[in-house]
């Protein structure tokens, strides 16, 4: 599997490419639907475990709001009923164990695309509310993640070279003025329907 390395910051615009196929897609961890709104698909549900995000979603972001936390999703979702999900800077606020189980049952969800976005390596961030609506634990990093743990559950991955630098608050908070940028990874598999054959 090949490894690409972009130098810019635009990943939504890919992400728009891996979705372009799906009319439906889940986001989970989706926050105020800040980046689910920039999706390309007709249909969008966004999953969140911290009720006051969705209730103070823009009213212009029109998604099925759903208050669950992302490790059961099983139980709401069946197998095979959303053509993509994406887990978009949400992985890495999960430990690595828990991670790995959401990323199994997003992966029978989906019958065409798991996409997945987060910080190369482990990215400190503790104690910070984005929003300023109470979600400073959720909003804790808990895993770091490199090309290697996703090639080995079958994922594509594209870095974004030095994607996380002193633009970003939480960086800039964390490891200061004059660090080095932090990469970033998009990776994605292609899930193949269970039903079809």
């Amino acid at each position: 599997m090949t490894v690409n390395v972009v130098n810019h910051k635009n990943f939504l615009a890919m992400v728009n490419e891996l979705l372009v196929d799906s009319r439906t897609v889940l986001d989970v961890g989706c926050g105020i639907g800040t980046t689910l709104k920039e999706f390309c698909c007709p249909i969008k549900i966004g999953v969140d475990a911290h009720r006051p995000y969705l209730e103070n979603a823009k009213s212009g972001e029109q998604f099925i709001k759903i208050n669950f936390p992302a490790e059961r999703l099983s139980e709401l979702f069946l197998p095979n009923s959303l053509e993509s999900v994406t887990l978009i800077d949400v992985i890495e606020h999960l430990e690595k164990g828990i991670a790995l189980d959401v990323l199994r049952q997003v992966e029978v969800i989906a019958f065409k695309r798991v996409i997945v976005f987060t910080p190369r390596g482990f990215f400190k961030q503790i104690d910070v509310d984005h929003y300023g609506l109470g979600g400073e634990s959720y909003q804790r990093h808990r895993s770091g993640w490199e090309v290697e743990d996703f090639q080995k559950l079958g994922y594509n991955v594209v870095v974004f070279n030095k994607f996380h630098d002193q633009k970003n608050k939480a960086f800039l908070q964390v490891y200061g003025k004059d660090a080095e940028p932090i990469d970033a990874l998009l990776a994605w598999k292609d899930c193949s329907f269970l039903g079809a054959g």
